[in-house]
């Protein structure tokens, strides 16, 4: 073990980040959470350094968000709705069968499609990626002088 307690933080930072990109990549590409075992295999870490930190790896930029109480089923949903999916689904019709005969209801099967939602893609960027819409410049004047440069929001189109 260390002896020195930065180089340790240091180490579990690095871990926890090797399983964060991981289980980001896993969830990318095959739409589900990961296992422990995928995790090792895709870290090079043991079962049980990916397990000790898998309670503690925040999927984001490491900052407090509301979004890292988020099951791995809702990331998967988001996901899918940030990148648009299909399903079947079946409408039932009223078919009617001429005059004065009545009708028939009918079963139709079909693929609902749902296109990509920017507003879910901005989540899961957010979410996953740690992408951050406001940017903050620290300027350090000679003399003492600083101040903070947010970038303002932006700008809303009229036409809506």
């Amino acid at each position: 073990m260390p002896t020195n307690s930065n180089k340790e933080r240091e180490d579990s930072k690095r871990n926890r980040a090797n399983i964060r990109k991981a289980v980001a990549r896993i969830i990318r590409k095959e739409m589900r959470a990961p296992t422990v075992q995928e995790l090792v295999e895709a870290t090079g870490l043991s079962a049980k350094t990916v397990a000790q930190h898998l309670d503690r790896v925040k999927l984001g930029d490491g900052e407090p968000n509301v979004f890292q109480a988020l099951t791995p089923d809702v990331v998967y949903s988001l996901y899918q709705r940030a990148t648009g999916y299909s399903h079947k689904a079946e409408k039932i019709l009223t078919v009617s069968m001429g005059a004065g005969a009545g009708s028939a209801v009918e079963r139709h099967e079909y693929t609902e499609h749902y296109p990509p939602d920017p507003t879910a893609a901005k989540l899961f960027m957010q979410l996953v990626e740690g992408y951050r819409e406001k940017t903050e410049t620290k300027h350090d004047v000679p003399g003492g002088f600083t101040f903070n440069y947010q970038s303002p929001p932006p700008i809303a189109d009229a036409g809506n």
